[in-house]
């Protein structure tokens, strides 16, 4: 992929940033952007700093709270459509989500984050919604909405938020229930027959003892690539939720928070065109891969148009999601007691054309189960005090089912033997690699923070973990008609041998965290922090005879430092902090340098430094600017014996290549973005508002060795105008997303031996109109 150097995005934005970084020093500013709804609106021109976050366990602002931490409230996404976590790029630095459909998708902070390919592997940046954590990358595919904020908490997690990591975790919150009637309703339409609704209401239901929240979303159409062989569209939307709270308040010391939630999708958003296959190794030899393989069997020349879907075997993406928690909170004394419950399922069935072409070749795809209960217990002391802190435990229990199931139909003898030989050799064959994982974690954890003096504190927090996993994988092969002796062996050569692995392993680790903090005035924090943690050990759920089932888990050493300051009286806010985290026992691919076998593995060592710094400025009482921006590097320190790439793998080439001192993929050296706020009152109680934000991204490829992969820096524009009435009672806003129609890849998958390097497309331009009303 390419994308145009035209009035040079990077310099666009490092001249706004800096532009920006003079308002707010220069005290032209007003109020923080980012008031979640559990925090008071300011009055115009007023000082807001208010930025309630919960990163800590506790209700606290952003600007002294002294670690790394990014915010954005729920308005604030609803207004500017960021309606997916892929979105939240465009508020906070660093900060990437790769969601390829409900299984392969994963976040990354700093460049860096989860096996997104790999159901037995836990996410580098865990996610945690309404004081849950998720296990499994793919529960990040949903679309959270009725929103009250989100945060990022980069570095190791763990002495407080749930489940361990090693990167950082993003933190939703949704609306709670209110005793306040309120309703919302929004309607929108777009390009492509894109529609959207979403609902919610709330209020008492029991006088002032229960009250409850009803929330619906659905959401059709915007496929924009249409395929030829059916006139299907790809990349379309097709989904729908609902999730219901009740609170109960039966006294002032005790309120439980009940949620019970279902997603459905149902979409075409397994298109992934391919970009290119070699034909020949980088040392000229020929090369016999998938376009070849094309050409010889059936004559077919392999497109690399994006837009060229043809295809005759796909079908639609299923995935659901369940869930039930349960948040409770007593008062003991001074102290508080929460409770946190909860059980979530994913259910998920790809049918996808996995030979890319019009011919019936093979299908393959991932059957995934996952099924995970957690429960947490907190005790906290209140604030204030010389000293406060929490102490818990936390517990879980997840299983993973997760069979990789390939469907050999009429043509794949001819693709995968040769042309010549009979079709029911492998037309009607499945074969099944079944792998498992059973995971039971348990931790005891604590953090206190020392208040030394009325401006020095020092926080300190450790963790015990200990986990068990169990795993096997199990392949074998079905189907297909009975074969004459002379002819099986074809079908076996294929199909490859049947065989079990398993393995059991527990561990147990360590994570702590010492983070002083000097307020070195009433409007300059300063901090450190040092912080040790491990992701979780891995299960390897393709694991073939020989291989480690259960890999040991990744080690993460992060150094932070940081300022946050709140300027011109109060107005405005800048914020910028320098990191070095260090990862070992990363969890990739390995190469056997004797055969052409690969295997996760623990791979060696990952090196993240860089700075990130954000502010905001109110400029007037009618305009709102904000920024992030940060530069940072993920670079292999150790990764020997890493996969080629297939350009590489000649007859006689070495089977590893050595990636030390390279970056990793999808890890751009620069990432920022511009945001800005504009509203002008009007005649009769009505308000003209105006938004645009604009995100960047530097290079970043698959493979530092292959041509093959490379996206280019590019930006993206959003942007929207509407009107609404005095107290938002109804509003419409004409809004665009990639306004300048930019065509880039999210991310790309690296060729095999009998597939192409294929990309994973962003959205072009949309464009649409949406309609807010709130009855009461």
């Amino acid at each position: 992929m390419t994308s145009s150097k035209t009035n040079s995005p990077k310099a666009r934005l490092l001249v706004g940033a800096s532009v920006l970084a003079c308002a707010v020093m220069s005290g032209v500013a007003e109020a923080r952007e980012i008031v979640p709804a559990a925090a008071a609106e300011a009055e115009p021109g007023q000082a807001v700093d208010k930025i309630i976050i919960t990163a800590r366990r506790r209700e606290e602002k952003l600007q002294d709270v002294p670690i790394t931490v990014s915010a954005v409230s729920g308005e604030a996404l609803k207004t500017e459509r960021l309606d997916r976590v892929a979105d939240y790029a465009a508020k906070i630095a660093n900060f990437a989500a790769l969601q390829q459909n409900a299984r392969v998708s994963t976040l990354t902070v700093r460049g860096l984050g989860g096996n997104a390919n790999s159901d037995g592997s836990e996410a580098g940046v865990g996610l945690i919604v309404d004081g849950v954590f998720f296990t499994h990358p793919g529960f990040s595919w949903l679309d959270f909405v009725d929103l009250d904020h989100i945060e990022l908490a980069r570095g190791p997690q763990g002495t407080l938020l749930g489940k361990n990591t090693t990167l950082g975790a993003l933190i939703v919150t949704t609306k709670a229930p209110s005793y306040r009637p309120d309703a919302t309703v929004s309607a929108t339409v777009s390009s492509r027959d894109h529609y959207q609704v979403r609902a919610n209401i709330s209020g008492p239901i029991v006088g002032d003892k229960i009250t409850g929240r009803l929330t619906l979303y659905g959401d059709t159409g915007g496929g924009w690539i249409t395929n030829r062989i059916d006139g299907e569209d790809y990349l379309d939307n097709r989904r729908w939720a609902i999730r219901g709270q009740l609170q109960f308040d039966p006294n002032p010391s005790f309120t439980d928070r009940l949620i019970i939630e279902h997603y459905d999708t149902d979409e075409y958003n397994n298109y992934y065109p391919p970009v290119g296959d070699p034909l020949t190794y980088v040392n000229g030899t020929t090369r016999n891969g998938w376009a070849r393989k094309l050409k010889t069997g059936f004559g077919y020349a392999a497109s690399y148009d994006l837009d060229d879907a043809n295809l005759d075997t796909q079908a639609r993406l299923i995935s659901k999601t369940d869930g039930v928690s349960n948040i409770a909170e007593f008062k003991l004394g001074a102290n508080t007691l929460t409770s946190v419950s909860a059980w979530r399922r994913l259910y998920y069935r790809p049918h996808n054309d996995s030979d890319y072409t019009p011919y019936p070749i093979f299908r393959a795809g991932y059957d995934v189960d996952v099924d995970q209960f957690s429960q947490e217990l907190r005790l906290a002391s209140p604030t204030g005090d010389k000293i406060d802190w929490q102490t818990g435990i936390y517990v879980l229990r997840q299983q993973v089912r997760s069979n990789y199931r390939v469907e050999l139909l009429s043509k794949a003898s001819a693709f995968f033997l040769a042309p010549t030989l009979p079709v029911a050799i492998l037309e009607g064959v499945e074969r099944d690699q079944a792998g498992a994982a059973d995971t039971a974690s348990a931790a005891i954890f604590g953090q206190a923070a020392w208040h030394v003096s009325e401006r020095a504190t020092l926080t300190a927090g450790l963790r015990y973990t200990h986990e068990s996993r169990e795993a096997s994988n199990r392949v074998f092969s079905l189907g297909g008609a009975p074969l004459p002796p002379a002819l099986a062996p074809y079908r076996a050569a294929a199909t490859g041998p049947a065989y079990t692995v398993s393995g059991k392993k527990d561990d147990g680790s360590i994570s702590w965290l010492i983070n002083p903090s000097y307020k070195i005035s009433d409007n300059v924090l300063a901090y450190a922090s040092a912080s040790y943690g491990e992701k979780s050990g891995a299960a390897n759920l393709g694991a073939k005879v020989g291989d480690a089932v259960i890999i040991a888990p990744e080690k993460s050493m992060d150094y932070e430092l940081g300022i946050k300051t709140t300027l011109a009286g109060g107005r405005a806010t800048l914020n910028a902090n320098l990191y070095n985290n260090t990862i070992d026992g990363y969890q990739a691919t390995l190469s056997d340098p004797t055969s052409t076998r690969t295997y996760l593995s623990n791979v060696g060592k990952v090196r993240l430094r860089g700075v990130e710094v954000e502010g905001v400025a109110q400029v007037s009482s009618r305009l709102n600017l904000s920024f992030s921006t940060a530069w940072g590097e993920a670079i292999y320190v150790s990764y020997k014996n890493a996969p080629p790439p297939q350009e590489y793998a000649y007859v006689g080439a070495p089977a590893s290549v050595d990636l030390s001192g390279k970056s990793a993929p999808f890890a751009p050296n620069w990432t920022g973005a511009l945001s800005a706020r504009w509203e002008q009152p009007l005649a009769g109680g009505l308000s003209l508002f105006a938004y645009a934000n604009e995100t960047w991204r530097s290079r970043a490829n698959l493979n530092p060795l292959s041509s093959y992969g490379r996206q280019n820096g590019f930006a993206l524009t959003n942007a929207g105008i509407g009107v609404r009435a005095r107290g938002e009672r109804w509003s419409v806003t004409l809004w665009s997303k990639n306004l300048f129609d930019k065509r880039y890849a999210a991310a790309f998958a690296a060729a095999t031996t009998i597939t192409p390097y294929t990309a994973i497309l962003g959205d072009p331009r949309t464009v649409g109109v949406t309609l807010t009303a709130k009855p009461f």
